[in-house]
C-alpha cells in the first residue's frame, strides 16, 4: 500500500505538489485510489489529475467544501488545489492506493 500526503494543514489558497504513481515491471496499476479530504473551517478543495507529464491538469470529481472520502480511478499524476480558505481554516488531503 502507498500513502501520499497531497496537502498538509495548509491555511491559505495553494496548489499541492505533483504526485506520480510509478508502475514497475509487469505490475498492474492499482484498481482504485482512495482520497481523504479534511476541511477544518471554510475551504474548497479540488483533486486534479493527468495521465502524462505533458497533458493538462483536469478536475477529478466535485469540489469538496467539507471533509470527505472519495474513490477514483488511478491516474499517473495527482495533486490537490485548495482555494477560498477563510481565516483560521485549514485543509489536509491524503491519497492511498494498493497494488
Amino acid at each position: 500500500m502507498s500513502v501520499c500526503l497531497l496537502l498538509k494543514d495548509v491555511s491559505g489558497d495553494t496548489t499541492g505538489p505533483e504526485t506520480c504513481i510509478r508502475v514497475v515491471g509487469n505490475r498492474e496499476p492499482p484498481g482504485r485510489m482512495s482520497i481523504q479530504v479534511a476541511v477544518n473551517g471554510t475551504a474548497n478543495v479540488q483533486i486534479q489529475g493527468k495521465i502524462a507529464r505533458e497533458a493538462p491538469w483536469l478536475d477529478l470529481g466535485p469540489v469538496y467544501s467539507a471533509s470527505a472520502m472519495a474513490y477514483i480511478e488511478p491516474v499517473q499524476f495527482l495533486r490537490a488545489v485548495a482555494s477560498g480558505l477563510a481565516s483560521a481554516s485549514s485543509v489536509s488531503v491524503w491519497a492511498v492506493w494498493a497494488w
